[in-house]
């Protein structure tokens, strides 16, 4: 498995043109965090029916973007956060494989609806 999920991480790369070689800066159980650039992560954690991933490129503003995928790597759903942002970070608990929503950035959106 981890062959083909470092395919698919070359592939992303090449897609997004980002360059760089995904290096696996932490592994514990079924928790990975990858660093494709300086600037740009991949956490992957590998359920036992689903395979969650967090993007996050910061260029300087951190983002992130979720997708659940299922072991054929086929996109199951892509999760949003419970809050309206322009820049929200996520995270993936490496426990429980949990995605973390926080709001990073401070525009308030009550006084423009």
């Amino acid at each position: 498995m981890q062959w083909l999920l470092l395919i698919s991480l070359s592939l992303i790369a090449d897609l997004f043109q980002i360059g760089g070689t995904p290096t696996v800066v932490e592994k514990e159980g079924p928790y990975e965090r990858i660093a494709l650039t300086d600037s740009t992560t991949l956490e992957v954690y590998q359920g036992t029916d689903s395979i969650f991933v967090v993007m996050t490129a910061c260029a300087p503003q951190c983002s992130s973007c979720a997708r659940v995928y299922n072991k054929e790597w086929q996109l199951i759903s892509s999760p949003t956060p419970p809050f309206t942002s322009i820049f929200p970070l996520a995270t993936i608990d490496q426990k429980t494989g949990t995605i973390i929503w926080k709001d990073n950035d401070t525009w308030n959106y009550q006084s423009t609806l």
